[in-house]
């Protein structure tokens, strides 16, 4: 991003699914941020509890965006994207969750840390638990060992003395911030691969970042605290899980060099043999029988994905064995 005296302009991105209730949380935390030159969009994805009208008389300065249909995660987002885009000031784009809260402080620390950076995708602070803030919800995003996709110390203790500064794997799109180099440097400028509909999606595009030779960052000063699926859980308990076994098979078929994910495969199909018997467990043979269709429905799907793993293998820059390197250490760059 070319840099200037004048701080580059913010635009908030927030997808709304019948969030009435918390809503207002959420948006009086991005009026509220110390750091002035923003704005803030937002899509309701066809709500039925009101929370558009809600909205409109309330926060008569959000930019909103009505949709008739429920546009999911990624489309919600890439709407509201190339809408903020098409102001020139913008520099940076920043998703929040519609159950995310932030510090007063978090735009102006992250935008500050990023300004002598080049080559930025994204960065992220540290996402706490919105209901204990000494637990962490997010430090930022990788591919563990056995495949899968997480959140780094996700559930632990915050240890603040341990929280410094780095380049990791990807960020937490719950509360993270995107550069518009970046996002105009993707397939048709498209942030979000909208056949995700909803998780994972971010995970691929930190994936994206790091194989085509971007830097993600994480920030510890800049906080924002996270409930946590509250949309998906308006859905079904295991919405969440039967969405990500759906949404990893195309994850490592559009990203992950073939070399690497071979090596790592032994450890992933001990980790799919486990996990389908705990969800037995918690949640019941027929949970468990909806995860194992997922699993098959993603993987029938993988040909939909073509094209953005072809797009990926011709801009990548970072070599199979830099991308294990950085799997191995649990995402650290």
């Amino acid at each position: 991003m070319a840099k200037s005296s004048k701080q580059p302009k913010v635009a908030y991105i927030v997808v709304a699914w019948n969030n009435k209730d918390i809503i207002d949380e959420c948006l009086d935390a991005l009026k509220a941020q110390t750091y002035a030159n923003t704005a803030i969009y937002l899509i309701d994805n066809a709500s039925a509890d009101g929370t558009a009208d809600h909205v409109r008389k309330k926060y008569p300065e959000v930019l909103l965006t009505a949709s008739d249909a429920n546009n999911g995660f990624a489309k919600g987002n890439n709407i509201l994207i190339k809408e903020a885009l098409k102001d020139a000031e913008v520099g940076y784009v920043a998703l929040i969750n519609s159950d995310a809260v932030l510090d007063k402080d978090w735009t102006k620390e992250l935008v500050d840390y990023l300004h002598d950076k080049t080559n930025v995708a994204a960065a992220q602070g540290i996402t706490l638990d919105y209901y204990n803030h000494s637990v962490v919800d997010a430090e930022h995003v990788y591919i563990r060992k056995d495949l899968q996709a997480v959140q780094h110390n996700y559930g632990h203790q915050f240890e603040r003395s341990q929280a410094h500064p780095r380049r990791v794997f990807g960020v937490n799109a719950a509360a993270a911030m995107y550069s518009r180099d970046f996002i105009e440097e993707q397939q048709d400028m498209t942030l979000f691969d909208e056949k995700f509909f909803m998780y994972l999606e971010d995970v691929d595009v930190s994936f994206r970042a790091i194989a085509t030779g971007w830097d993600n960052y994480f920030v510890p000063t800049a906080r924002a605290y996270h409930m946590g699926s509250v949309s998906a859980k308006k859905r079904s308990t295991t919405f969440n899980i039967q969405m990500t076994l759906r949404n990893q098979p195309a994850l490592m078929f559009k990203n992950m060099p073939l070399r690497t994910f071979i090596a790592l495969l032994p450890s992933a199909l001990r980790f799919e043999k486990h996990f389908y018997r705990y969800i037995a467990q918690k949640h019941g043979k027929d949970d468990a029988k909806k995860a194992i269709k997922s699993r098959f429905v993603g993987l029938g799907r993988l040909p939909l994905y073509v094209g953005g793993m072809l797009w990926v293998h011709r801009h990548r820059k970072r070599s199979w064995q830099e991308i294990e390197r950085i799997i191995r250490n649990d995402g650290i760059v």
